[in-house]
């Protein structure tokens, strides 16, 4: 379990935990952007269409996390008795962490549930359809 933590919070590729699974960061306001293959092993880290669907779910679960472990510090550690209060501290906890929190729940998805072989769409360049070759082009 130490080994997955580390390689979550390292943001490595959780196959040979040495090359990165995100490029370099441009922008605070813009998404990260995954390599589509690791740098090191060269696996893919991409997936299939719908591939991180499921990641979502994780990175609700991270999200409750933090609320429920924010709001046990601040009403039993810190003794912080205003609700607004508590409230306000908790979305902003989950604001601050939400980029990691994107990050996290996509390389715990990549452990969990590796991409099958030959899933990395993006290598593939498809050729566009010609005239004649789309279905609405046909003649009745």
């Amino acid at each position: 379990m130490s080994n997955l933590l580390t390689v979550i919070i390292k943001e490595k590729c959780p196959y040979c935990e040495k090359g990165n699974v995100y490029k370099e960061k441009t922008s605070i306001l813009k998404l990260p952007e995954m390599n589509s293959n690791c740098p090191s092993c060269g696996k893919d880290l991409i997936g299939e269409p719908g591939y991180f669907f499921g990641a979502m779910y994780v990175s609700y679960g991270i999200a409750v996390f933090a609320g429920i472990l924010t709001f046990v510090i601040c009403r039993f550690l810190l003794k912080i008795e205003s609700f607004e209060l508590i409230v306000t501290i908790i979305m902003t906890v989950i604001l601050l962490i939400s980029f990691k929190n994107f990050k996290w729940s996509r390389i715990f998805w990549l452990k969990v549930f590796p991409p099958g072989p030959g899933t990395n769409f993006q290598k593939k360049h498809d050729t566009p359809l010609q005239k004649d070759q789309l279905p609405c082009a046909q003649e009745n």
